[in-house]
């Protein structure tokens, strides 16, 4: 990522898995970037005219001169028979006013009218909405940056732009949850499986997480075995339930005096993962529904608190995994999660991820979006 301009980057790391096809253009209109659903050509093709001729198109329009007002506009391209494709131009002008580029969403490259598509198009407004939060925070996530760096002697301002950084985190968390909630209504919630030592994953896991919460006031500890367990997982979805169950373990224990504990246990036919805490614990009314969407309950105010997803998607996770997720809990007492995770032994065509990525090298990893709930994360 290194190669692309600084005003890409939150982008990119918004939109790499989106099931929206997005591009990223130059000041001269040229793609700079697209991701994973842009480059499925098998879709892009099938509506007709695909994005990128729409875009060289759109260049012999003056499309430039528009973008350089600095406006958002949609741009319809009709398709004979067919349902029109929309580009959703977001225009990026500096601060001296100059034309840096331009963020291009694509909708309606689905249009076959299938059960499968019909059944698609129902959950195309909470993507749309998904999307219209994202492209607004990551211009607002740059921003911060720039103002933590132009005033870092301000000590007033640095607090309200943690704070800001702060709420940015939790509207991105629930809006990242409903983007997934909605994958998995449509049915493509799918895990990508290679093969790994799910020991070392989770001990740069449990490192990373160490590292966030040692200032928060949270005593965090974690016992991994050393020994190599060689499994299929999909580590971006593993990471996401783990980090959803410490973060309900921070958010119904204090941080002054809060416990949380984490170990795995390795046997010959899977692994086994518990997190312990010694917070509020759950009501068996409350245990009884835990695991269903959209439900959620203060133990102190009995008011709904978050979007109720967190537990649904990881239950969704372990699902996908062939494992198990339950929780044991005493009202007052804290509460014990575990999860089972299966040995499925790699055939000699399974791809290979030994190097576990450190989630703290990203910013918007799992790691700290989902645990922004109970932590506000550093710039």
């Amino acid at each position: 990522m290194d190669d692309y301009p600084r005003w890409t980057m939150p982008f990119i790391n918004m939109y790499t898995d989106s099931p929206i096809a997005t591009f990223i253009l130059d000041e001269a209109l040229e793609i700079q970037w697209k991701n994973k659903s842009a480059e499925n050509r098998d879709d892009l093709m099938e509506t007709g005219p695909n994005p990128e001729e729409c875009i060289f198109h759109g260049k012999k329009c003056d499309l430039i001169a528009r973008l350089r007002e600095g406006k958002p506009f949609t741009l319809i391209e009709p398709i004979p028979f067919k349902n029109p494709i929309s580009l959703v131009f977001q225009p990026q002008i500096d601060e001296s006013g100059l034309f840096q580029g331009a963020l291009v969403h694509v909708f309606g490259l689905q249009n076959n009218v299938s059960p499968q598509n019909a059944r698609d198009g129902l959950h195309q407004p909470i993507t749309i909405l998904n999307n219209q939060f994202r492209t607004p925070l990551s211009q607002i996530f740059s921003i911060l940056n720039l103002l933590q760096a132009d005033y870092q002697q301000d000590n007033a301002l640095q607090k309200y732009l943690h704070d800001i950084n702060w709420h940015c985190y939790r509207i991105l968390r629930t809006v990242i949850n409903f983007s997934t909630d909605s994958r998995i209504l449509a049915g493509q919630f799918k895990p990508k499986l290679l093969a790994g030592d799910l020991c070392h994953f989770i001990y740069t896991l449990c490192q990373d997480t160490a590292d966030l919460l040692k200032s928060s006031g949270y005593v965090f500890s974690f016992d991994i075995p050393q020994e190599p367990f060689i499994t299929l997982y999909d580590g971006d979805l593993l990471s996401c339930a783990i980090c959803n169950l410490i973060s309900n373990a921070c958010k119904f224990t204090k941080a002054d005096g809060g416990t949380i504990s984490f170990r795995m246990s390795v046997f010959e036919k899977q692994a086994t993962i518990t997190i312990t805490d010694n917070g509020s614990g759950m009501s068996p009314t409350v245990l009884e529904r835990a695991f269903d969407r959209f439900y959620s309950l203060d133990p102190k105010t009995g008011a709904p608190d978050g979007d109720g997803l967190g537990l649904f998607i990881a239950r969704m996770v372990m699902h996908l995994h062939d494992g198990t997720i339950a929780l044991q809990t005493k009202e007052g007492k804290g509460t014990i999660a575990a999860l089972t995770i299966p040995l499925r032994k790699p055939d000699g065509n399974a791809a290979l991820c030994n190097d576990a990525v450190p989630l703290s090298e990203d910013r918007f990893s799992n790691l700290y979006v989902i645990l922004s709930d109970p932590i506000c994360p550093d710039f």
